[in-house]
């Protein structure tokens, strides 16, 4: 094709690295610098910590890696760790002064061996581009026009670096949505769009109102969700396509009637349509946990995106571990998780331990239990549970708060997420009425990888945030009731509340 000179194209972070390797020296690298990763920075985040002698022995303290997220929504966000914290891991709280005491070294570590993140990339050019005038209009001079995509998405230093580099014509065009500003949590500002006109006076707004991909019933019911937002756009969707059927409410009586009459709409979708054109949207991932289970049973197919398949999730493992050791003693796989939790048990001690239980060495089990009182707490209370009535959902409620604990040492960085897919997991147990049957539910998955990595004729089940950009020919959006969606979080701040307004508008026009 033909080439376009003059045109410069990229990500804000592929624009701010190449603006700062050519003006590196006036940053106050000589020799430049280097870009580092996600990995890398949690290595050097591991450093600062040790260096500081910081949350040693302590679990709960939370793993690097989350340490790296806290930090970078915090820049992202414009404000302290500690309010990351207090708005979405209060349980973190206990640690505020040390992460931002690791994160203010983390930042003289990278200045010191002249390296960059890749938020440190953006907030580097707006450095540059502030305390160099004759740099910033070379580059303004170098822009007649400038074009940003999918602006409802910005945060607010991608904001001021459009207006440091914004030609003296105004010539700013941004594409967006206010709708569909729903990354917050990322630090993503709707305030951006929404004040782009007084940002820019002049500004000519040109309104895209013709949908092109839902009918007038499915429009009119988003027109609706849209009618009621504070600060907007306003705008009214409409299509060529005016026929179709309504949107439909029902009102289920439990989360496993939900499930079962999604199972039958899907089924019943599915005599027009692949089940790949067919979508189960949710707000959060582990509100699908009880239609997994139910698909599983009816042996429909589906694949999952934004968060764990509930089959798959570490921790639900960990919890149905202790049944199923009642259910059957020799058990592999369940002995070496109930185990884990056991302090001074390793893979070989476990190995021992599981060869006296197959062999029936009551004695050696009795010996172990001895040395080690962890150990034979964790027996009498496995014994505990053969000796209850095998009802699946009295059996898991022993079996969570037995386990928490655990959980929250193990997890110290989101084990209420955690804890609220373990609710679920005990509301569908008290669906069965054995445990076998509940385990085998559990645990009967296909094991044909290919047939698992085949995106053809699977059911899409996915978080409304993982859904933006796509679309099917058919629907179903689970729990709309106050604290799932919207979420609990959200029913605090009016800011928080318009955001899932926003959310709805995008599934309900997927």
């Amino acid at each position: 094709g033909e080439t376009l000179p003059g045109v410069c194209g990229g990500t804000f972070h592929a624009f701010a690295y190449a603006v700062l390797r050519r003006h590196h020296q006036a940053l106050g690298f000589p020799q430049g610098f280097s870009v580092i990763d996600r990995a890398d920075a949690e290595d050097i985040l591991g450093r600062c910590r040790d260096e500081l002698d910081m949350a040693k022995g302590d679990k709960s303290f939370p793993k690097k890696s989350h340490v790296a997220e806290l930090i970078s929504k915090a820049r992202n966000k414009e404000c302290r760790v500690a309010d990351i914290l207090a708005r979405e891991a209060a349980h973190l709280l206990g640690h505020a002064d040390d992460l931002e005491r690791l994160a203010q070294a983390y930042a003289a570590s990278k200045a010191a061996h002249h390296l960059m993140d890749y938020d440190d990339l953006l907030f580097s050019l707006e450095r540059l581009l502030r305390e160099q005038p004759d740099i910033r209009d070379f580059h303004r001079s170098r822009f007649s026009h400038i074009m940003v995509d999918e602006y409802q998405d910005t945060n607010l230093v991608q904001a001021r670096l459009i207006s440091l580099l914004a030609p003296a014509s105004g010539n700013v065009m941004a594409v967006g949505d206010d709708a569909q500003s729903i990354y917050a949590f990322r630090g993503a500002n709707v305030e951006n769009i929404l004040g782009f006109p007084r940002t820019f006076p002049g500004t000519r707004i040109i309104k895209l109102e013709q949908n092109y991909r839902s009918t007038q019933p499915i429009l009119a019911l988003t027109n609706a969700i849209l009618a009621g937002a504070g600060e907007k756009f306003d705008k009214t969707l409409f299509s060529t396509r005016d026929q179709g059927p309504k949107p439909e409410l029902l009102r289920p009586f439990s989360d496993i009637t939900q499930a079962r009459m999604v199972v039958a709409r899907v089924r019943e979708l599915a005599r027009s349509r692949p089940l790949h054109e067919i979508a189960v949207l949710f707000r959060a991932g582990y509100q699908s946990y009880a239609l997994e289970v139910e698909l599983g049973k009816a042996g429909l197919p589906f694949q999952k995106y934004g968060g764990i398949k509930f089959s798959e999730a570490a921790h639900i493992k960990d919890v149905l571990a202790y049944p199923r050791l009642v259910a059957n003693p020799l058990d592999p796989a369940a002995w070496t998780r109930c185990l884990s939790v056991v302090p001074k048990i390793g893979p070989k001690t476990a190995a021992r331990l599981f060869e006296a239980a197959r062999s029936g060495d009551r004695q050696a089990l009795e010996a172990a239990g001895k040395k080690n009182p962890p150990l034979a707490e964790l027996f009498a209370f496995l014994d505990s549970l053969r000796a209850m009535p095998p009802e699946p959902g009295p059996v898991l409620e022993r079996v969570i708060a037995h386990h928490t604990p655990h959980l929250m040492d193990r997890y110290p960085e989101d084990y209420p997420r955690r804890l609220a897919g373990l609710e679920q997991l005990q509301q569908i147990a008290a669906g069965y009425a054995s445990l076998e049957a509940l385990l085998a539910d559990m645990t009967l998955e296909s094991p044909d990888e290919e047939r698992r990595a085949a995106r053809e004729n699977h059911l899409v089940l996915s978080t409304v945030h993982s859904s933006k950009g796509l679309e099917w020919s058919a629907v179903l959006i689970l729990d709309l009731v106050d604290e799932r969606f919207p979420s609990r979080h959200a029913l605090v701040r009016h800011e928080d509340l318009e955001e899932e307004r926003r959310l709805l508008y995008v599934a309900c026009t997927r």
